[in-house]
């Protein structure tokens, strides 16, 4: 063999070991990589793996037991804490023991609260009552015609008792209420009672002086020479002279709708309306508009007072949330209008709506064991919406929230009735008269109710425009647009007055009121002087 054969063997053989060495150095981390993979994947780490995931899965599930357990907790507590709510026992039996103990303390203590604060009310009702018949009592003594000897005054406390009885079993309560279980007719009796204790003390003739004040529209009072353009907007003053207005009604040519004799009784007789000629059922109403104190009348009243309290005392007996519907609405209508009257003759007459707000806060009567004043029956019990027509009161509504326990609720009615507005009365010039209510025919009653005022309060003025108290446009709104309240409210009129007012909204359209305002009416503001209006 040559030398340089040798020499490229040699170089072979070299480059062959070179290779093959790079060759396992590059395969041997391989071969760890799958064997720690191998290592992974047994069986023996796969199990590892769910054990764990499974542990974390039971610590989430308990964590989120203890959160909800503790929401619970928090919502429980802020329930009991707030007196609008009734803590149920029954539904904090998981809660712990010193919880529990807490939360049914404070339950009794909240029931005892309860119960001495309707005895306070009761008790404070009953002592106004007492000291009013007291000083009727001393009045009667106070001015007997010569000063009253011993045996004066035992002659006199027999007469008072012998009188007392006579009226007691004159007008004794019917049969079906000595077991106090027709609610309605001991309402019923209770207005008859309150209406004959007012009447006594009132001037009580139909169309009397004091209903034909005329009362200006304006706020201002504005004089008779200027009520003839009151009923007009702005807007209609800056475009149209007066000699473009439209023109004045013909009361004689209209005899047959207008009266044309001021001596009318007009019940909601206001400055610058025409009065209709026939308004209605309030044509034969009996007004109180001011009280007397003279001793026969203040006699029959003290005879009366002690009538109703005995009256007033059967109501603890009735349980109203066994009434029906119709039997629930006509009771606590009639209710409400008694307690009104009731608490002017305890309270005294309010002169402003805050201070008519806290006298139906005050004033009460106990009901099947339950406390309900004035301002629960109306906005909780019978579901009136807050007066628009009285912002005072509406607003207190909204910042004082009224509360009721959950039998109380159930002792109301169960859907809103808006023709209730006709049917209750707060004793003042703009408020719908009393009447009394029967559960068989409330329905009826209440649509009679809204046509009556409608009728008796509603007129036009001289030029035709339609004159309207502002409660009842207020409640007009509710159902039509501002501009179509004028045609809403003469669709509730007699057939012959509808087509007058009909008649002026057109006549006042043609003469140049092209815009909204044309049909548009005149609103009369609330007024709140005393005023009752009785109807058979």
């Amino acid at each position: 063999m040559s030398g340089d054969s040798l020499l490229a063997s040699k170089q072979g053989s070299s480059l062959s070991r070179f290779f093959q060495t790079k060759a396992v150095n590059l395969s041997q981390p391989k071969n760890i990589n799958r064997e720690k993979i191998n290592d992974l994947d047994s069986p023996k780490n796969t199990k590892f793996h769910h054990l764990y995931k499974f542990e974390l899965e039971h610590d989430v599930k308990r964590l989120k037991d203890q959160l909800q357990k503790e929401i619970a907790l928090r919502a429980l507590l802020l329930k009991a804490s707030d007196q609008s709510h009734k803590i149920e026992l029954s539904h904090t039996s998981s809660l712990p023991r010193g919880v529990q103990e807490l939360l049914s303390s404070i339950v009794t203590m909240e029931a005892t609260v309860s119960m001495l604060e309707e005895e306070i009310m009761s008790l404070h009702f009953l002592l106004i009552q007492e000291r009013n018949e007291r000083k009727l009592a001393e009045y009667n003594l106070t001015h007997s015609l010569s000063p009253p000897n011993t045996t004066d005054l035992v002659r006199l406390s027999k007469k008072k008792e012998t009188l007392r009885r006579k009226d007691l079993h004159r007008s004794k309560v019917p049969r079906s209420l000595q077991s106090c279980d027709n609610a309605n007719e001991l309402s019923k009796e209770m207005i008859r009672c309150m209406r004959n204790i007012f009447v006594s003390l009132g001037e009580t003739s139909a169309g009397s002086k004091s209903s034909q004040e005329i009362v200006a529209f304006s706020p201002t009072r504005k004089s008779a020479s200027s009520s003839s353009s009151t009923w007009w907007s702005p807007s209609e003053h800056s475009r149209i002279s007066k000699w473009v207005q439209s023109p004045r009604i013909d009361i004689k040519k209209n005899s047959d709708v207008l009266t044309t004799e001021s001596s009318v009784f007009d019940p909601y007789r206001v400055q610058g309306k025409l009065s209709w000629a026939d308004i209605g059922s309030y044509r034969s109403a009996t007004e109180v508009a001011s009280m007397s104190v003279e001793e026969k009348r203040l006699g029959y009243a003290s005879d009366e007072l002690w009538r109703f309290r005995h009256l007033v005392e059967r109501l603890a007996r009735v349980n109203p949330t066994e009434l029906s519907h119709n039997e629930k609405l006509a009771f606590w209508i009639n209710i409400y209008n008694a307690l009104i009257m009731h608490a002017y003759l305890a309270y005294g007459v309010p002169k402003t709506d805050l201070k008519f707000f806290s006298l139906m806060q005050k004033a009460a009567y106990t009901v099947g064991g339950h406390s309900y004043n004035a301002a629960t029956i109306e906005y909780m019990t019978l579901k009136m919406n807050p007066p628009l027509h009285r912002p005072q009161i509406a607003l207190l509504l909204s910042i004082l929230k009224l509360k009721v326990s959950e039998e109380q609720k159930q002792a109301g009615i169960s859907t809103h009735e808006p023709l209730v507005s006709f049917a209750l009365s707060c004793g003042m010039h703009s408020s719908p008269a009393v009447r009394i209510y029967s559960a068989e025919n409330v329905g009826e009653e209440l649509e009679d109710a809204q046509k009556d005022y409608i009728q008796a309060s509603v007129g036009v003025s001289p030029r035709g425009k339609l004159i309207v108290p502002k409660m009842l446009h207020c409640f007009a709104k509710n159902f039509v647009d501002d501009s179509k309240v004028a045609l809403w409210i003469s669709r509730h009129l007699p057939p012959r007055q509808a087509a007058f007012v009909e008649q002026c909204i057109h006549r006042r359209q043609r003469w140049g009121f092209l815009d909204s305002s044309s049909s548009k009416c005149g609103v009369v503001p609330f007024d709140s002087r005393f005023r009752y209006l009785f109807l058979p």
